[in-house]
Parts: C-alpha cells; structure tokens; sequence
C-alpha cells in the first residue's frame, strides 16, 4: 500500500488548501460585527459563513445584560444567500454589552462554533 505522506506530496498546494476549506466552516463575517459599538438595538443577527451551512446542526443564540434575548426563527435562503443565516431579534435589547454564540457545520465534515461580543451605548 503507498504511504499517504507520498500521495499528498504529489497533489498541488492549492488542491489540498481548497479541500480542506471544502471540509470546515468559518465565520466569514457578522451583524452586528466583532466587539462593534451600536448606537441603536440591531433588528436582525446575521452570520455569514465560509461553506453552506447545514441548517440541521448549525444555530445561534443571543445574551444580554439580562440573560437570554428571545430570537425569531433562524432564516436560511439556499437560492439568495446559500452561506448566511439570520434571525430577528425580537426581546429587549437595552443598552450593555451581548454575545452571540454560534454552532456551524458545513453539510459534509466538520463544524465550527465560536462567540462575537458587541455593545448598545444607546437606546432601544
């Protein structure tokens, strides 16, 4: 049987980093964004990931000052925005500081989970 090492070898760098990202999801980008300061309670929690996201296994929450903050159901649009998935906000968001934390898994391997602070200086 060949060493594996040696098969790998041969395949092209670029080959094996897009197969891996293939494979592993990342949070490419927020709303609100990492450690942001909103003026105003945002209306909606929007992720967008490096992979489509398996709705099945992938879901988020949001804390507050106050404990848990009630979210709408989570939205994913497979024809729009195959990688984003978002929910309204519909709790009370008064001024302090959130997080939000997240589990994703892309449809084929591995999953990702991680947290994004942000804070309300304003009002609701």
């Amino acid at each position: 049987m060949p060493d594996r090492r040696a098969i790998l070898s041969l395949l092209p760098l670029p080959f094996l980093l897009g197969a891996w990202t293939l494979f592993h999801i990342e949070l490419r980008t927020s709303f609100p964004a990492a450690d942001q300061v909103l003026e105003d309670a945002p209306q909606e929690i929007r992720l967008e990931f490096s992979t489509t996201p398996d709705t099945a296994r992938s879901t988020f929450s949001l804390r507050g000052p106050e404990g848990a903050i009630q979210l709408d159901t989570i939205r994913w649009d497979a024809a729009e925005e195959p990688t984003v998935l978002r929910a309204r906000v519909v709790g009370e968001m008064p001024p302090g500081d959130y997080l939000i934390s997240w589990v994703a898994a892309p449809v084929d391997d591995h999953g990702g989970r991680g947290r994004i602070s942000f804070s309300i200086a304003g009002g609701n």
